[in-house]
């Protein structure tokens, strides 16, 4: 499908030693086949190009696309940023794992030119909407792609999360606390703790225990459609809901935790569509 691209937006971690030779790097291939590349307003004059540079919060009204510099933490937080405004997301690797990735640094300008060619796909995938209630009034709202988490602080002692979905209880956890993922996170913090493998093109919420108390209480599967409800209880510890495991907010005793479906999409930019499995087995090298 073709779908030039005339300007990008370029995000990258500015503390990364490899980052500003690679960025000089794919600006002067950028100038040289007229592809305009804006830069993070705080990352542009680390290269000399402070012309380039836009506020983060502004470059989805300016570009065609985002070309993120990173792993698939910096994607997270690059697809939370921008899913608002439907901003496709691209990432070169320069992580680990790189799930979300079309490749790593060695491949960066061979993608730019295919970008720039408009010879790639979008996949659009499910986020989470978690909403904290606080005696009834909704006091905070946050999306995520992988996974929003309830968990408790260092004090060694369990809290307990009264889990219902769509008004029915179905359990109640006693323990660390609760992964509510998505099909993208259950390769992510879900398997860690046990949960089950989900291919992304499933429509599915996940509820993992964390170190529960209780051998009754078991991951559960249930349709995108629901709403699930999280009550916590919990005098005694600090208690966090995180999101993509980079954003907090503080919890108390008696709040309410609704998870569902986000309006917001994620749309990941690949070259062709991937074998979910053969992924899998290429980078957690599962089944060797």
């Amino acid at each position: 499908m073709k779908r030039p691209v005339h300007r990008l937006g370029l995000l990258c971690h500015p503390n990364r030693p490899a980052v500003p030779p690679l960025l000089r790097k794919i600006l002067r291939w950028a100038d040289e086949h007229d592809l305009e590349i804006l830069l993070d307003r705080e990352v542009a004059p680390s290269v000399g190009q402070p012309d380039r540079g836009v506020w983060r919060s502004e470059m989805g009204q300016y570009v065609d696309l985002i070309v993120v510099l990173g792993g698939d933490g910096s994607i997270l937080d690059c697809v939370r940023s921008f899913a608002g405004e439907g901003i496709p997301i691209a990432g070169i690797n320069l992580g680990h794992l790189g799930f979300l990735t079309l490749g790593d640094a060695s491949k960066a300008l061979s993608i730019l030119r295919r970008l720039r060619a408009g010879q790639f796909r979008i996949e659009n995938r499910m986020m989470l909407q978690a909403v904290v209630r606080r005696r009834g009034k909704p006091i905070f709202r946050g999306i995520a792609l992988n996974d929003a988490v309830i968990t408790k602080g260092p004090i060694l002692r369990v809290i307990d999360l009264e889990i219902s979905i769509s008004g029915t209880h179905i359990m109640t956890c006693h323990g660390d606390g609760v992964i509510f993922s998505t099909p993208t996170g259950s390769t992510a913090y879900s398997l860690s703790a046990g949960g089950p493998i989900v291919p992304p093109w499933v429509n599915a919420l996940l509820v993992t225990p964390l170190n529960s108390h209780t051998l009754s209480t078991r991951p559960v599967i249930t349709s995108d459609q629901e709403s699930i409800v999280a009550a916590l209880s919990c005098t005694h510890s600090e208690v966090n809901l995180v999101l993509d495991g980079q954003h907090g907010f503080q919890l108390l005793d008696g709040d309410q935790i609704e998870i569902a479906r986000a309006q917001e999409l994620a749309r990941i930019v690949v070259f062709r569509p991937r074998n979910f499995f053969q992924v899998l087995r290429q980078k957690m090298k599962w089944g060797d």
